[in-house]
């Protein structure tokens, strides 16, 4: 294999130098091999740190539950899960009120997951804070980003769009998007 000299690097630009650099790594496999494993084993680790946390912090959940080493989870006392559920990357579920997950359930990445608000009846800061629990019933499929809101319930086989704000109950097997979510199809 030829590879190239600084010059053809600098006629490149900075992505010539990358693919430079590729090809070099390319040339020297056992570099490459370091390479691969120095980007392999912290995953690993993260994973097995995930997981052992999850065990640790969610007393009560079913079995073939995963939540990724990145999701954060507030009152996880308050947290019920059945069989099958998946925890995408940060995620965010706040349990100041009991929050049931159901079998086979998925919580895409960035999903924002909270029981608890402000109650803004009032004239003046500071405002008392207000929780309501949330329900996810089997085979609910939350999308990228989505938020749901105390007080509600996800009905089997719904699915929230991505980036939908929940603040009312969805139906069973519909599909809601929307900010203020609304159903879209029944």
């Amino acid at each position: 294999m030829v590879l190239t000299d600084d010059r053809a690097s600098s006629r490149g630009g900075l992505r010539g130098a990358v693919r430079d650099g590729l090809r070099w790594a390319a040339a020297a496999p056992p570099l490459r091999w370091l390479i691969l494993a120095l980007d392999w084993l912290p995953r690993k680790i993260m994973w097995l740190w995930g997981h052992l946390r999850f065990a640790a912090l969610v007393r009560d959940q079913g079995r073939g539950c995963i939540c990724h080493w990145g999701a954060e989870i507030k009152g996880p006392a308050n947290l019920s899960l059945g069989d099958g559920v998946i925890i995408g990357t940060n995620a965010v579920i706040g349990a100041h009120s009991p929050i049931r997950i159901g079998n086979n359930v998925r919580i895409s990445r960035d999903v924002i997951i909270e029981t608890a608000g402000l109650d803004f009846a009032g004239k003046s800061a500071p405002y008392a804070h207000i929780s309501a629990p949330i329900v996810l019933e089997d085979d609910a499929w939350i999308g990228a980003r989505a938020m749901i809101l105390g007080g509600v319930t996800v009905g089997k086989g719904a699915v929230v769009a991505a980036g939908a704000v929940v603040t009312k109950d969805v139906p069973a097997g519909a599909v809601v998007a929307g900010v203020p979510a609304k159903v879209v199809r029944a």
